[in-house]
């Protein structure tokens, strides 16, 4: 899996991962960075290009985590955390991968795929980072 960041008048502005190229994910036209050996890097770190290098570094000389990034957190993790909870307590991808499971639970296991499809294409939303449309957990 790489890490990419876009980046967008200086800035990062949007953060994806993939294993695919990353031409195959945005429009050719977007500016996409490779930042897979970075330890770390966040929404609107400054991004500079110095005869093809890439230097990010944090636009908070304190280190804080950006506005922006806690409020993407905040509203991704609880939908990911019910989500993932519910798949624990009802067993549903056992129930499938065993034949016990009736076809409600084989409709609901697709749900809760397609939710977490729908979550990691997020940030593919136009507007993202700054208008958000989050799946309904299902």
């Amino acid at each position: 899996m790489k890490k990419y960041v876009r980046v967008v008048d200086g800035k990062v502005d949007n953060i994806f991962e993939t294993n695919n190229p990353i031409t195959e994910e945005f429009p050719s036209d977007q500016v996409w960075v490779d930042v897979t050996a970075l330890p770390k890097i966040d929404y609107s770190w400054n991004a500079v290009n110095t005869n093809g290098v890439w230097t990010f570094t944090d636009s908070d000389p304190w280190g804080q985590q950006s506005a922006l990034a806690i409020q993407l957190r905040s509203a991704r993790m609880p939908r990911i955390e019910r989500a993932n909870a519910t798949l624990a307590s009802t067993a549903l991808a056992y129930k499938v991968e065993l034949g016990l499971a009736t076809p409600a639970d084989e409709a609901g296991l697709l749900a809760y795929k397609q939710f977490f499809i729908d979550m990691s294409n997020v940030n593919k939303q136009p507007g993202y980072p700054l208008t958000v449309t989050w799946p309904e957990v299902p």
